[in-house]
């Protein structure tokens, strides 16, 4: 007996059953809901309820939270929904009869309710409950009263629902003309919507649509993207219906290795997470197929298949059950026990023609009609190969078809029938929408020696003038290709000489920023040196040129007569010390201005003390220096710049601040030094310093700059007291958090 390409060729349609609801998704707020239920009271209660059922996991569960909504229900609306929530939460359970019952109450009470969406809810229930029991007529009538009513209430999302179930009911009955018409219109809704968990629930519907059009290539990637978006949301029992899928389209494509990892990745899931009989039948047959096909072990394809038709019995499923008596009855054919082989297809077909259920049917009849023909009783296996043919070709399954097709010719070889043979093995060919290669050449004539040699060469002819073309669309590909590249590298070669050039523009616009910067500072040094040398000059005028006139005058009068008396020589004496010592003062303060020695001898600290010292002596503020360090001298250049900035800001505060006060404090303390100089004079906004285009805060930036230094002033307008800080570090340290002043410098 010839085997069968797959059993399964369309049993991924049930999946879709699975859809066959209204989003009722599992949510996190599960917990919320139930603290809301606590405080709510009377028949507000009911609403949260009917969420709780609907977002439960557990079927059981589902079932109570919808019971007890039934009882706290006062109004036709509450008692209708909470009625349908039961009716559904039953049908999940597979108890059917007890699910219509429940739905015909709340039909009872939406009647006299001027609500479309409550009655359309209603009819949704029905159309699932049908569907689920193989009525499809029935399911297709109250599917399309749902749609109805959701039209007339406006409701997109609702509609598209009604169009996904009712696309799932045509794709069973193989009407697939209605049902692409309807699975692409919910999908373009949800578009729209951007409702991503019913996209993807449409794209698995529509990746069994194309399946059975014959399209696998582009319903597997259907089947993919459902499974991304499903597992992107979380939903694991989701992921399994996209698996299953994938697995028997790639049993399809002859893809054996995807096709086990799907159906067992599905297993999987469904024993550690929701043990669906539905979905477990179907894995279950999956594996069975992957161990009768591939690994060609008969007894673990009959475990497998057994336990697939115990769960499509659970599942109260003549579908599944079908499925599975078709699957065994192929295993028992090929292990030789075509009784019993009969016995299970003869079931399935029953199965399925009671059914109505025409998409399958007719791999069971030609099954049955291999299982004949291998015992001999060619009128039976003729009766049933070409019922299964007639019926492939009724619904136009182009799988059965060929499958058909190929029973057929080795039915009609096997009895010496050359010319039927033949006709058949052509048919089969075309369906594989292939030209006859050269091992079909070769069994045609062993079929039929005398088959013309002129139509060998034209089919030759023809097959050589599909690979020429073949050829030139090839060599056109490549050129496109190499061009592609091309384009592609001469788009990076721009773009990188464009960048390029940016980072040269603004590494120039950088280094004239900082030649600028460095002018501004040379310049300010400069306007800084003509500044003391015009105050050294005028203290040289005005202070030593007016003493040294005195001396002067004074020694001139050694030369009156009256200098020959002792009296008056030591008279000019005393007077000319007097002035030297005054001259000697005043050299000093200058010296002092102009480089400290105790700066230069003795170290910072010491000439800060020094430098208040000489304040206090003015009379015009009272300064106080503070020291917290120990007696290690700083590096030269910070020494010398800090004392520099003390200068310029104590000047500045001479000049305009108007204090009576100043105090100077010095720390230096785990490698880093800190000078504060505070006084009690005007405040004044900081921002308008650090904007000004004196040689002050120059000065102080080019110093700050040579030693690295964080300077801060800490001052507002109409506030009495400023603070000025500067802080250099004598070792290195990581500092992350700049000053406002370090913004400034750096900006």
């Amino acid at each position: 007996m010839k085997k069968r390409t797959f059993p399964l060729t369309f049993a991924y349609l049930l999946l879709a059953i699975f859809l066959f609801q209204d989003l009722q998704a599992q949510t996190s707020f599960t917990d919320s809901l139930e603290r809301a239920l606590k405080s709510a009271k009377g028949e507000d209660r009911v609403a949260i309820l009917l969420q709780l059922s609907k977002s439960a996991a557990d079927k059981s569960e589902a079932l109570q939270w919808a019971r007890q909504a039934v009882e706290l229900s006062q109004s036709d609306k509450n008692k209708a929904l909470s009625l349908n929530q039961v009716a559904w939460s039953l049908k999940n359970r597979f108890e059917f009869d007890s699910a219509t019952s429940y739905a015909r109450q709340a039909l009872t009470h939406a009647e006299g309710l001027d609500d479309a969406l409550v009655t359309s809810d209603i009819y949704n229930t029905f159309g699932s409950i049908f569907n689920n029991r193989n009525q499809f007529d029935s399911a297709i009538y109250y599917n399309e009263l749902a749609l109805a009513k959701r039209v007339e209430a406006n409701d997109l999302p609702s509609q598209a629902v009604s169009m996904n179930n009712l696309s799932i009911i045509y794709q069973r009955t193989a009407d697939y003309a209605k049902a692409a018409q309807l699975i692409d219109r919910s999908i373009e809704i949800y578009e729209e919507l951007g409702m991503e968990r019913s996209m993807a629930d449409s794209y698995l519907n529509k990746g069994n649509l194309l399946t059975n059009k014959g399209d696998l290539d582009s319903a597997y990637l259907s089947f993919q993207n459902s499974l991304k978006a499903y597992e992107k949301l979380g939903l694991n029992v989701m992921m399994t219906y996209a698996l299953i899928n994938m697995a028997t389209v790639a049993v399809e494509l002859d893809n054996w290795d995807d096709a086990e990892a799907g159906y067992r990745q599905s297993l999987n899931i469904l024993l550690k997470t929701d043990p669906n009989p539905q979905l477990l039948a179907f894995a279950y047959n999956g594996v069975g197929v992957v161990h009768e096909k591939v690994y060609a072990d008969a007894d673990s394809a009959l475990h497998y298949y057994s336990l697939g038709a115990d769960n499509a019995r659970q599942a109260q499923s003549n579908y599944l059950l079908s499925i599975s008596h078709n699957n065994l009855g192929s295993i028992y054919a090929d292990k030789g026990d075509y009784h019993k082989a009969i016995e299970y297809l003869e079931s399935a077909r029953e199965l399925k023609t009671a059914m109505g259920e025409r998409s399958g049917l007719s791999a069971v009849y030609v099954g049955l009609g291999e299982a004949y023909q291998s015992m001999g009783n060619r009128a039976k296996a003729e009766e049933n190969l070409l019922a299964g043919l007639k019926l492939a070709e009724e619904i136009n399954e182009l799988g059965d078809r060929e499958r058909a097709y190929g029973a057929l010719y080795e039915f009609y070889k096997s009895g010496n029938q050359y010319k039927a043979a033949l006709n058949y093995l052509e048919k089969m060919n075309i369906a594989k929408d292939s030209l006859l290669n050269r091992e079909h050449l070769a069994t045609v004539a062993d079929l039929n020696i005398g088959y013309e040699t002129e139509k060998k060469e034209q089919q030759i002819a023809l097959q050589n003038a599909r690979l020429m073309q073949q050829d030139v669309e090839l060599q056109r590909n490549q050129i496109v290709i190499v061009s592609l590249i091309i384009m592609a590298v001469l788009l990076v070669v721009i773009v990188l000489l464009v960048r390029n050039r940016s980072q040269k523009e603004k590494a120039l616009l950088e280094q004239e920023a900082r030649l600028k910067l460095r002018e501004a500072e040379i310049n300010a040094v400069i306007a800084s040196q003509e500044k003391e040398r015009n105050r050294f000059a005028r203290d040289l005028h005005d202070g030593f040129g007016q003493l040294i006139s005195v001396l002067k005058l004074n020694l001139s009068q050694l030369n009156e007569t009256s200098a020959k008396e002792a009296e008056k020589r030591y008279e000019v004496f005393k007077n000319g010390e007097s002035v030297i010592n005054e001259m000697y003062a005043e050299l000093r303060n200058i010296c002092f201005d102009l480089m400290p020695q105790t700066l230069v001898k003795r170290g910072l600290m010491p000439a800060l003390k020094e430098f208040g010292s000489r304040l206090n002596q003015t009379d015009q503020v009272n300064c106080e220096v503070l020291v917290f360090a120990n007696n290690e001298r700083l590096n030269e250049l910070v020494e010398i710049s800090l004392f520099r900035i003390t200068q310029e800001w104590v000047n500045n505060i001479l000049k305009y601040a108007q204090a009576d006060h100043i105090t100077i404090q010095l720390i230096h303390e785990d490698g880093e030094v800190t000078l504060t100089v505070e006084d009690n004079g005007n405040g004044f906004d900081p921002q308008i310093f650090y904007r000004g285009s004196g040689n002050g805060w120059k000065n102080i930036q080019t110093r700050l700059n040579q030693i690295k230094g964080e300077f801060d002033i800490d001052s507002r307008p109409g506030v009495r007291g400023t603070m000025m800080t500067v802080v250099v570090e004598t070792r290195k340290k990581h500092s992350d958090i700049p000053t406002s002043t370090e913004k400034e410098l750096t900006s």
